[in-house]
Parts: structure tokens; sequence; C-alpha cells
């Protein structure tokens, strides 16, 4: 039996709008990314998506984005810690600008290829690891059915290269992820993974869409 996951990310916030890196930070929604989720919400509905329940990174940002969508499925929102995005450490709020003048060696080796700590937060693989025991729980808890997952841009991109069985160092071979952008995938029992839709943003229909910073 396999489990049909939507992953979405979550809506705008003023950082996404300033090119700041987020991170584990705790930025709540711009009132553009309630508009996106809402829309998210809408077009979900609109297509009857027999969803049993959404899961949501606890940050504010994708926390809020999934009570958009509870209140238009009328299904529960479960936060877990493990669908946060990657722990940046001091990098959090820094524009990439910052980010190279602040850290220039450090941007040099990740982006020559070696997975070191982000900002002193977590290496690419430890992020990963995270996230795809995260899907194993789904996997475990929920054969035979769909689920949405609130995340993060980075996030999704993790699992998507993880998916398509890439290495961690091919990371920025993955399209970034607009905000509400809808990607679907189906694992097995096994943890094999059909990829169906990468950052549908069909529902957005002109409203701004910015791309992941997290590119390092």
């Amino acid at each position: 039996m396999s489990v049909r996951v939507l992953f979405v990310r979550h809506g705008e916030t003023v950082w996404n709008q300033e090119n700041r890196w987020q991170g584990q930070a705790d930025v709540p929604l711009s009132e553009v990314g309630r508009e996106q989720a809402w829309r998210l919400a809408q077009r979900l509905r609109a297509e009857r998506r027999s969803v049993r329940v959404i899961y949501a990174s606890d940050l504010q940002r994708a926390l809020q984005t999934a009570e958009i969508l509870r209140d238009a499925l009328g299904v529960p929102v479960i936060p877990e810690v493990g669908w946060r995005e990657m722990d940046i450490g001091t990098w959090s709020g820094l524009t990439t600008a910052e980010v190279i003048a602040r850290h220039a060696a450090e941007w040099e080796r990740l982006r020559a290829g070696e997975d070191l700590p982000r900002g002193g937060g977590e290496t690419f693989a430890q992020f990963q690891g995270r996230l795809l025991r995260c899907v194993e729980r789904l996997i475990e808890r929920h054969a035979g059915e769909q689920v949405v997952v609130v995340t993060h841009g980075g996030a999704v991109r993790a699992l998507l290269l993880h998916c398509r069985g890439l290495d961690v160092s091919q990371f920025r071979q993955i399209d970034k992820i607009g905000n509400t952008g809808l990607s679907e995938v189906t694992f097995s029992a096994t943890g094999e993974a059909v990829i169906h839709s990468v950052n549908d943003t069909n529902h957005l229909d002109g409203l701004p869409l910015f791309g992941e910073a997290v590119d390092a």
C-alpha cells in the first residue's frame, strides 16, 4: 500500500520578499502569503481532494498556511518539528550577499561540494535524513491514503532530490520551489517514490512568487 503526499511550501513572508534566509526563524505569513494559501485551499477543495490529514512544520509560516487549508478541507492539522526548514544557524535573517560577505570561506567550500553545517546548524545530509524519517512515519500511518504536508522550500527540494536518486551534492539541480507551490509524490511501502508534479502554482494566477533562498 502506498501513500500519496501533497507537499506544499508555505505562503510568502516579508523575509521572502527581502530574499532573507529564514531557516528555523519563526517568521509569520505576509498578507500576500495568506492570500496565496487561501487560493491553494480553494483549489484543493474544488478538486475534491480526499485528504486524510494535514501535517505541518510547527513554524508559523507553515502552520498558518496549514490552518487556512484546514478551514477549506475540514481535516485536522498535526504540527511536527521534523518538517521544519534546515537549521542554518547564524545565516538566519541574512541575505545571500550578506552570507557571502560574512562567511566567504564557508560559502566557497559549500559551493565546491563539501557538506558543512550551514551557519553552524545542520549539514544537508542531516537535514535530508530528518525529513526522510518523517516520510517513513507517513508510510507507516497512512497506507492507502492521501495527506498534505505543509513544509518549506528547502525541505521539498531535499525530498525531491532523494526521490530522483541524486546525491546531496546535486542539490542545486532541483529547481527552487515557489510560495504555496504544490508537489505530489507517491511513496510505496518500501519507500520507492513516483513524482507526479513539482512546484505547481497554477492557483496563484498572477500573484507574486518568490523563490527559495536556501541554495548552498
